[in-house]
């Protein structure tokens, strides 16, 4: 199949694969040494192929194939009633692994349901980890407990930068759960984490809420955007910074939760590509 992205393509498929080897992973898949190669050659694959690389790896397929939306599948709410009322529906329909990130400054809550499931490619069957990813605001964090009944809860870590680089659809399956050579951002768990009581972990979520905000001044949010613009401007990129990306820039670097002054170039670079991907 020929496509009028394909140079594209390759480079959005390479980055998906990441640190792995191209043709051992194809092979998990079901795909065979050619066709691996094939995908490095600037040949879009057919729909079975696409849909394989979709349920193994939570891509996007508008973005592997146009370049258009994020780069994963993530179901992103506003609605606190509308996002627990859709993990109730996860829960219901099967006994998910639910890891969960509580975000006590912005009230939201993401969730990575993960089951084994398996397809049949060629004659063969394959297995691999379905995944569901939702982000949503949370009112109490008992009803998310509650929302999640009979799911396998993991409270899992995650930094600012992970929080915002999840909420903007840059994670797929092999970044949250890893594989035998690489640990998963799911993974991430403190020591006081990974043996918690699930009801105690909610109740701890709801206490620690009361803490205070930390936030730029002006004068901050000012220094911020100057080193915005400088750095868009250095690397070509200032064409895609419009005023909606450059708060949501802000944003990121607030989450950081240190002063201006400490922010480092490696740190402003993350902020201004996930947000500009």
């Amino acid at each position: 199949m020929h496509h009028s992205h394909e140079n594209e393509f390759t480079a959005r498929l390479e980055w998906v694969v990441a640190d792995r080897k191209i043709t051992p992973w194809a092979k998990k898949l079901g795909l065979s040494s050619g066709t691996a190669a094939r995908l490095l050659s600037n040949v879009v694959p057919g729909t079975d192929i696409l849909t394989a690389i979709m349920r193994t790896e939570h891509v996007n397929l508008n973005w592997l194939l146009e370049g258009k939306g994020s780069p994963f599948m993530l179901d992103s709410y506003t609605d606190a009633a509308e996002f627990e009322n859709m993990l109730r529906v996860h829960a219901q329909d099967a006994p998910y692994d639910a890891y969960i990130n509580m975000n006590e400054r912005s009230h939201t809550t993401a969730v990575i349901l993960v089951q084994p499931a398996s397809y049949e490619f060629k004659g063969k069957k394959i297995d691999y980890n379905h995944i569901e990813t939702l982000l949503g605001p949370y009112d109490n964090p008992q009803v998310i407990s509650a929302a999640l009944t009979g799911c396998n809860i993991k409270p899992f870590e995650m930094s600012a930068l992970n929080a915002s680089a999840f909420g903007r659809g840059q994670f797929g399956t092999y970044k949250l759960l890893g594989d035998h050579n690489h640990k998963g951002l799911v993974n991430n768990c403190s020591t006081n984490v990974i043996n918690v009581d699930i009801s105690n972990f909610f109740n701890k979520v709801e206490n620690d809420s009361t803490t205070g905000f930390f936030t730029f001044s002006m004068d901050d949010k000012l220094e911020v955007l100057n080193k915005i613009i400088d750095f868009a401007e250095q690397y070509d990129l200032a064409d895609k910074l419009d005023k909606k990306t450059k708060l949501e820039v802000v944003e990121t670097l607030e989450e950081m939760h240190k002063p201006v002054s400490q922010i480092t170039p490696t740190e402003l670079e993350f902020a201004i590509r996930a947000s500009v991907h």
